[in-house]
Parts: C-alpha cells; sequence; structure tokens
C-alpha cells in the first residue's frame, strides 16, 4: 500500500540553491496551509498584490514558497555569508539567543523557532524499523518529514510512504516525490516537525542575529584577502574560480535579504521610520546585487557560461585594469553590507 501527502509544492522555486532552506519552505508552505488563494504581500509596491503582471503573473503559491525561503535564509544570518562552510552539516545545534555562530550551525533550530514549530531530529543511531515506523505516523498526520541524505548538500521532503516494499516516497530537488530503496543507507539526519507553538522569535532578536552576522571578524579577514590575492596571485584561472564562487553566492542570497526587508520584515511593523529603513536596507542590497553581476562581467561569467568560467579566464585577469576594477567592486559590495548594517541597527535601536 502506498500514503502519500498530496499538494506539497516542489523545489527550489525561482533562484533557490539551499536544499535545506528550499525543502523545509515546501514543509512549511504546507503545514501553515498556503493555497493560491491566499494574499500575497508585494513588496515592491508595497500593497497586497493586485496581479498588475509586473512580476510575471507568477503563481501566488510559488511566491509564497519563496518568501518563506527568504525569510528564513535571511533571519538565520545565511544571507549574509560569501562563504558557507557549513553546508551539508545537519544543523543540529540548539538555538540560544545568547550564543553566536558565525557559520550558523543552528540554523534547523532558528528556522523552526521562528516558524513556530516544535521538532526533533534523528539519524541512524535509531533502527530503520523505529524510523520507518515513525514516518509512518508522520505521513498519517499529514506531516511532511526533512531529511538529509549523504555527505553533501542534499535535503528532501519525505511525502509518503510504500508499505509493501518498508520504502519512504522522497521529493528531491527539481524532482517528483519517488521510492528511495537506499534510504537509510545514505541517511544523515532525519527531522521530524512536529506541534505549533506561539514562536517567542521577536523581530527585534531577529534583527540582531542578523547585524552579528554582518560584522563578523572573518568578513573582514575575507575582504582584505580578496584585495591581496587580487595584487598577488599569478594564477588567473585558481584567482578566478576563487572569485567566482564567492560571488555566486553572495549575488542570491543578497537578493533573498532585500526581498526578505521588503516583502515580509515590513509586515511585522508599525513603525513608519522602521518600514524606511528596512526598505533602504532592500535598496542597498538589491544594487549590490546589481554591482556583482559587473564582477561576473569581467569574469566573464554569465547565463551563457552556465555561471562557470570561461576558457579564456587567465587573459581576462591578466589585465591589471581589469583587477583594479574588480578590486573596486568588491570594496563597494563590503561597504554595502556595512552600511545595511547601520540601517538595521537603526531600525533597531526604534524598536
Amino acid at each position: 500500500m502506498t500514503k502519500n501527502i498530496e499538494n506539497i509544492v516542489s523545489f527550489p522555486v525561482n533562484a533557490q540553491r539551499n536544499s535545506f532552506f528550499g525543502a523545509l519552505s515546501s514543509i512549511l508552505l504546507y503545514r501553515n496551509a498556503y493555497t493560491e488563494e491566499t494574499p500575497f504581500f508585494c513588496g515592491k509596491f508595497q500593497r497586497n498584490c493586485i496581479r498588475c503582471g509586473d512580476c510575471g503573473n507568477d503563481p501566488f503559491i510559488s511566491k509564497h514558497h519563496l518568501n518563506i525561503y527568504q525569510y528564513l535564509i535571511t533571519i538565520t544570518g545565511c544571507a549574509y555569508f560569501w562563504t558557507d562552510k557549513e553546508i551539508g552539516s545537519p544543523f543540529d545545534k540548539p538555538y540560544a539567543a545568547d550564543e553566536f555562530s558565525e557559520t550558523a550551525l543552528d540554523r534547523l533550530s532558528l528556522a523552526l523557532y521562528a516558524s513556530g514549530y516544535r521538532y526533533e531530529a534523528m539519524n541512524k543511531n535509531t533502527e530503520e524499523n523505529v524510523l520507518f515506523d515513525r514516518i509512518k505516523q508522520s505521513v498519517g498526520k499529514k506531516q511532511p518529514v526533512l531529511i538529509k541524505l549523504s555527505l553533501g548538500d542534499l535535503w528532501g521532503v519525505i511525502t509518503g510512504y510504500n508499505d509493501d516494499k518498508n520504502l519512504p516516497c522522497i521529493m528531491k530537488s527539481r524532482r517528483s516525490p519517488q521510492p528511495d530503496k537506499d534510504w537509510y543507507n545514505k541517511l544523515s539526519s532525519i527531522v521530524f516537525i512536529t506541534d505549533k507553538y506561539d514562536s517567542a522569535l521577536s523581530l527585534p532578536e531577529s534583527l540582531d542575529h542578523m547585524i552579528r552576522h554582518l560584522n563578523t571578524a572573518n568578513r573582514n579577514k575575507l575582504e582584505q584577502k580578496i584585495y591581496y590575492k587580487l595584487e598577488t596571485e599569478t594564477d588567473g584561472k585558481k584567482l578566478g574560480k576563487w572569485l567566482n564562487q564567492l560571488n555566486g553566492l553572495a549575488i542570491e542570497t543578497r537578493w533573498h535579504a532585500s526581498e526578505c526587508y521588503r516583502n515580509t520584515l515590513v509586515t511585522m511593523l508599525d513603525n513608519n521610520k522602521c518600514t524606511e529603513l528596512l526598505l533602504k536596507a532592500s535598496g542597498l542590497h538589491l544594487h549590490f546585487h546589481d554591482q556583482a553581476w559587473k564582477i561576473w562581467g569581467l569574469l566573464g561569467v554569465s547565463p551563457e557560461t552556465f555561471y562557470c568560467l570561461p576558457r579564456n579566464i587567465n587573459e581576462l585577469l591578466d589585465s591589471s585594469s581589469v583587477r583594479t576594477e574588480l578590486k573596486s567592486l568588491f570594496k563597494e559590495l563590503f561597504t554595502i553590507d556595512r552600511q545595511v548594517s547601520d540601517l538595521l541597527q537603526e531600525c533597531l535601536s526604534l524598536l
């Protein structure tokens, strides 16, 4: 017998490279009963969407998925990373307001705390048949399960099971749910999202967490390292690959942060000055996104190269003028992050 939870939105939706947040957003979208009829707040025009067509008439359900993703990646601080060394981790560190992790190992606990859900994380220390019975119980309660497979960054959603073969049905990135016969061998972490409670996470607490991620010691070290490498690294391919990795992550995540400020965080406020500050921060990180595209242009990276380095990268980075322009652009990006931090700090001081 096969049993499935229907109408779970697959991921990614738009620019969502992080499968952890993508899978979790699919679960929360379902658990919070979003539908195509749920009103969507448009950050660009600061009003509920009237389907004006400016954004291409994307379905509301996809917009809500993206909103949840953007909110979670921003309030956990992951939207401010230049490198995310912890992608693939089970993220099982409990969230504590008086502690801070530069790598956001507590992103699971913080994301669910902010979303108002309790959870229980398990792994292969629990026997396969016990886990499968728990999966059946969750599916019976119409509670999709978050699962991480293998050692990489592969998170999925358990949407059902096949009782005859004792197999869970798993929705992975860009794929519809399928029975996975090797699920237990590949299992790294499994998260049962259980009952709902009134979240204690306030907007000031979120802002404080975000500000601290924008002001880490590692960030300043990285900035200086970029400038040094642009002045001294002779291997153009090696330098280009490193800069492309940094830029590729930041260009996407800062856009998510920008959208979060104007689509979600402003709706939590009744302070006009704070709204003004968040909208200004949104504009700055949109500009960050635009300037990062210029870095891609100097590196010869584009959709046509599938965002990979071109073959002539050594020739491109052999030019001192290109390196000087890259240094100037990266300096502007780090300055924008500091400016956004100041705006968020000013907003926090008013709450």
